[in-house]
This record gives C-alpha cells, sequence and structure tokens, in this order.
C-alpha cells in the first residue's frame, strides 16, 4: 500500500479527502497557500464580526454528508435550519426570488405581465414537444422561463456577472445553478389542488434542498476547522502560508516555499485541489504545449468581497439581493443567517462584485472600491457613511469557473494528461474546474479518497457525477 499521500489545498474536498486517507493509515500532508484551512468555505474574523468567504447555505441529498455535516459543527445546537429567502432588486422594485406570479402582477404592467406568462408557456410547449434545443445557458433559460422573463432578468444578470454572453456559456452552468420548473405541476397545483400551502412562493413544488438550508451558528469555518481537526487526530498534516513552487512527477516531490526556505515533501500519490490551471503550470516535467494552452485558456470570474462592519441592527430582511443595475451583484445580511456572527445590535455586510483577475477593478484601491458602492448604498437608501464603523476588502481570483461552450472536451484533455502521470488525482471545485456547493465539494473528497485507496484509474473525481 503506498504510504505518503500529498494534497494541494485545504478546502473542502483536500480536508475530506485527508481525513478518509489519514484514517485508513495512510501519511498524509496537506499544503494550503492560505493561512486558516477553508478555502472558499472559510471565514474572516474582524473585531467581533464574522464574513464567510461569501455567503454559503448548506444541504445535501446524501443522508450520510448531513449527518457528517451535524456532528462536525457540534449537534444540532450549533446550526441553524433556515427558510431560504431571497429577492431581485430590478427597475427600483424588489422582486421575490425564485419570481412570485403576485409580484409580476403588482410591479410591471398588465400588458407585460400577460407577455411574460404567454412567453413562458410557449417555451414549456416547446421543451414538452421535444422541439427545443438548449446547447447553451440561453437556450436554456429561454426554455425554462420564456424569452420576455429571459430578457428582463436572467439574460441581463447573467451577462453582468459573468461578462459573457448567455450565448456563448454551456448549458452545464444553467443547469447545475438554475431551478427547473415543471410547469403542468405548477399548473394542477395552482388551478385544481386544495393543498396549495405545498408551494414553494414561486409555484413550484417544494423542494428542501432549494427552499431550507442549514448554517453553522459561527459561520461556515466551523465545517473546516472541524474537518481539519479530525485530520490531525488520525495522525495527518495540514501546513500553510506556503507558495508550491513546482509538483516534480518524475521525483515524485512537491517543492514549496516556507517562510523563505525550500521545502520538499515526497509523495506516492498526490491529490491537487488547486486551481486546474494552476496545477497542469506546476508540473515538471512541463506537460506539452498544447496542454498548456488549454490550462491557460481555462477562465475564471474574480470575486470582491465587500465587508462591511454596520451600527445599526439590521438592513435587509432577506438572507441576500441580487442586483442587476449596481457595481455589485448581490448583497448579503449575515445577521440573517446567524446573530452569533455579529456584536449586539450590530450586523454585517458583504457586497460581491464580479470582475477578471488583474482588470480595473482587480487592481483598484480599497478605498475607490468602498467610496463607490457607498454611493450606490446611499442612493439606494440602504446605508449611510455614518452606519459603517469598518470595512474590509478580500478578491478571490477563482471565484467561478467559466463554462463556455466546448468546455468539457478541453478539460477532458487534460485530465487525460494527468492520468497520464503516475499517482496524479484531481478533484473538486478548483480540481476539476466545478461549480460546486459544499456538500458536493465534501462528496468529491470522499469519492477520490476511495477511488486513490482501491487504484482506480479514475483519477478526476466531481466531473458532472458528483453534482448534488
Amino acid at each position: 500500500m503506498p504510504c505518503n499521500v500529498v494534497i494541494l489545498g485545504a478546502g473542502l474536498t483536500g480536508l475530506r479527502a485527508a481525513w478518509e486517507l489519514a484514517k485508513h493509515g495512510y501519511a498524509v500532508n496537506v499544503l494550503e497557500r492560505e493561512r486558516e484551512v477553508g478555502g472558499m468555505s472559510r471565514s474572516h474574523v474582524v473585531n467581533g464580526y464574522t464574513f464567510d468567504h461569501g455567503p454559503h447555505g448548506f444541504f445535501s441529498r446524501d443522508a450520510w454528508i448531513m449527518d457528517e455535516f451535524k456532528e462536525l459543527v457540534g449537534g444540532e445546537d450549533n446550526y441553524w435550519y433556515l427558510q431560504k429567502w431571497s429577492q431581485i432588486f430590478y427597475r427600483g422594485e424588489y422582486f421575490n426570488h425564485p419570481l412570485r406570479i403576485s409580484d409580476l402582477a403588482s410591479k410591471m404592467s398588465p400588458w407585460r405581465v400577460l407577455a411574460a406568462l404567454f412567453s413562458f408557456l410557449h417555451a414549456r410547449l416547446q421543451v414538452r414537444m421535444g422541439r427545443a434545443t438548449e446547447g447553451n445557458t440561453e437556450e436554456f433559460l429561454i426554455n425554462q422561463f420564456g424569452r420576455v422573463l429571459y430578457e428582463e432578468f436572467f439574460g441581463p444578470y447573467t451577462q453582468k456577472v459573468w461578462n459573457i454572453s448567455p450565448a456563448a456559456l454551456d448549458a452545464d452552468f444553467a443547469r447545475d445553478r438554475v431551478p427547473q420548473i415543471n410547469l403542468w405541476e405548477v399548473m394542477k397545483k395552482m388551478l385544481i389542488s386544495r393543498d396549495r400551502m405545498r408551494l414553494t412562493p414561486s409555484g413550484r413544488i417544494a423542494t428542501h434542498d432549494l427552499h431550507r438550508f442549514y448554517y453553522p451558528r459561527k459561520g461556515a469555518h466551523v465545517l473546516s476547522k472541524a474537518m481539519a481537526e479530525r485530520v490531525l487526530a488520525h495522525g495527518g498534516s495540514i501546513h500553510t502560508s506556503l507558495q508550491i513552487t513546482r509538483v516534480d512527477s518524475a521525483q515524485r516531490q512537491v517543492v514549496a516555499q516556507v517562510d523563505g526556505q525550500t521545502q520538499r515533501w515526497p509523495y506516492d500519490m498526490l491529490l491537487s485541489t488547486i486551481p486546474l490551471d494552476k496545477f497542469l503550470q506546476l508540473l515538471s516535467p512541463a506537460p506539452e504545449p498544447d496542454i498548456l494552452t488549454l490550462a491557460g485558456n481555462l477562465r475564471y470570474r474574480a470575486i470582491i468581497l465587500v465587508n462591511l462592519c454596520v451600527k445599526r441592527p439590521s438592513i435587509i430582511g432577506p438572507f441576500w439581493i441580487y442586483f442587476t443595475d449596481r457595481s455589485f451583484n448581490r448583497i448579503s445580511e449575515y445577521k440573517q443567517f446567524s446573530p452569533d456572527l455579529v456584536p449586539q445590535g450590530r450586523t454585517g455586510i458583504c457586497l460581491e462584485l464580479t470582475c477578471d483577475e488583474g482588470d480595473e477593478l482587480y487592481t483598484a484601491s480599497d478605498e475607490t472600491i468602498f467610496r463607490r458602492l457607498l454611493t450606490e448604498l446611499e442612493a439606494l437608501q440602504l446605508l449611510a457613511a455614518e452606519d459603517i464603523e469598518d470595512y474590509f476588502i478580500v478578491r478571490e481570483p477563482n471565484g467561478y469557473p467559466i463554462y463556455e461552450v466546448g468546455y468539457k472536451a478541453r478539460l477532458g484533455k487534460m485530465f487525460e494528461h494527468i492520468r497520464g502521470r503516475t499517482g496524479l488525482f484531481t478533484a473538486g471545485r478548483q480540481g476539476a474546474f466545478l461549480y460546486c456547493n459544499q456538500d458536493a465539494a465534501i462528496k468529491c473528497g470522499f469519492e477520490i479518497a476511495q477511488q486513490m485507496m482501491a487504484g482506480s484509474p479514475t483519477r478526476a473525481s466531481g466531473m458532472r457525477k458528483n453534482r448534488t
């Protein structure tokens, strides 16, 4: 049995894999660039406020994952089970999200509502009759909601967040992120059934994973820190604040800089959960030029998180509100997730902006970004300058993988190259170029560990089949 396992990245996938491997006697070393574990699921604690690395809610259809979550966060006294509520701000009005018929009727002109309804019915009939295609996100969204609502809400928002035409995004993006509607069930419940309370506010049949979620009382980092403790308890090691400089697959060792010193970790098997393009660029001997070109062409949307410590008890009612016509895409209020995240009588607000790493917005000073957003918040009458006692900004260069049309074929070539090197595996949101939630990241980690222990030739976990 191979003894030494090196795992690149201490996000949920890397930690869950490390825990599983350490439990089975493998000598595990987890290497992490940041000071804290958790990856996209870590939290930032400032002056008594806790801000997640972007807002998270937890749910899984897999009972074992839910049981594990509850045990890791410390039992039922240490998490909330919450009813999801979100809104869209559009043309000066707040619409509930998912869209409600009552909202559309009261806040759009009657003619536009009728146009939206007939457009929706037409689109769903086309799908029902097998006449619709959905090779890209634009087609998928039109099939789901009709062209009118696509042009009103979903198209502009997708274009804004991703800075790419929805027609150029693979339909996988929308399949993963947009709840699908069964028109016939909606109409039957609205027009026939007496038991209308079973419908969600949007008219969909209630599904718990879409409308309720769990949240650790003390923040998302509770989950990743508890997982790291399990790794250490089973004899694994976690090394943070380092910079990996080379993955030598010939000598089977990882080279990194730690406090200005070069350190090496030998491995029999290596799991990468860091961004796929970065991993391929670290490999030695270097991959063929065409593989490096494919890696270099992978695109990510960067996220800027502007976190505000606010001297007011509350700002918004929902967990978050989406904006189609402001610099920020979403505003979230952490006190709505858990009052334990903020001091008494205070609240924490997160504004999310998307951009490209290195562009004008990404490289702007913190003060420039803050002042720009403050002006917009004041115009919306949500906050004034005197309400804010402090702020800090976090930049995440690899926030969202961009599923451009044809991306799966290109990924396949990169994974094939990795499979050709002995002992290399890749998995997770970053490692498999996968836009997934926390539960799917955990499942990826568990499953890739099983594959590694079994000597399975499947060395890329998370592509499609692990999505929950």
